[in-house]
């Protein structure tokens, strides 16, 4: 992204709206490496799309998730998100898409689960010892599903006119790889 997010508590929707667009570059870009060969360059571009999608459901669901959290009485959680879990931070993705599931969303744990063995693939290839992949194709062929589920998840979503046609070139490039 080009220009410096806004403060998400003073400006949500335009926060959410230009995480959700980084999501979608950054998942066009991914792709497009797949497509050309770069595996692990492609796992790293769609676990930061999947960070960023994250981020902006938090984001434009942050009343919704602070209230649940208020009831529960958990301030500490409160705080936390209000600090850096608007963000979407790695070490906090399993727990925030809990806490999405329970407002609805569903899928979002295994989905995010999937994403963090993507995520040590970019970083480490395929050793043994880290990598959830055996093979290079294993990987393309987890990713390539996970790209679809992403996109279905993208497709569920409130889009403006920028966003629906990102997401059609998108869906055609995916159709290709």
């Amino acid at each position: 992204m080009e220009s410096q997010l806004p403060k998400f508590i003073k400006e949500p929707d335009k926060y959410s709206g230009l995480r959700l667009l980084e999501s979608l570059q950054e998942l066009y870009l991914s792709i497009e490496m797949l497509k050309e060969g770069y595996s692990r360059n492609s796992a790293s571009k769609l676990f930061l799309s999947w960070k960023a999608l994250l981020s902006s459901i938090v984001v434009s669901n942050f009343n919704k998730i602070i209230e649940k959290k208020r009831k529960e009485g958990k301030e500490e959680e409160i705080k936390w998100y209000l600090r850096i879990g608007y963000s979407a931070p790695t070490t906090g993705l399993v727990g925030i898409s809990k806490g999405l599931e329970d407002l609805g969303f569903k899928g979002l744990v295994t989905l995010t689960t999937a994403m963090l063995g993507v995520y040590r693939y970019a970083y480490n290839g395929l050793d043994e010892d880290i990598s959830p992949f055996h093979t290079r194709d294993e990987a393309m062929t987890s990713m390539k599903e996970l790209m679809r589920a992403e996109v279905e998840l993208i497709s569920s979503m409130k889009l403006n006119d920028e966003e629906k046609e990102l997401l059609e070139k998108i869906k055609r490039k995916l159709n290709e790889v």
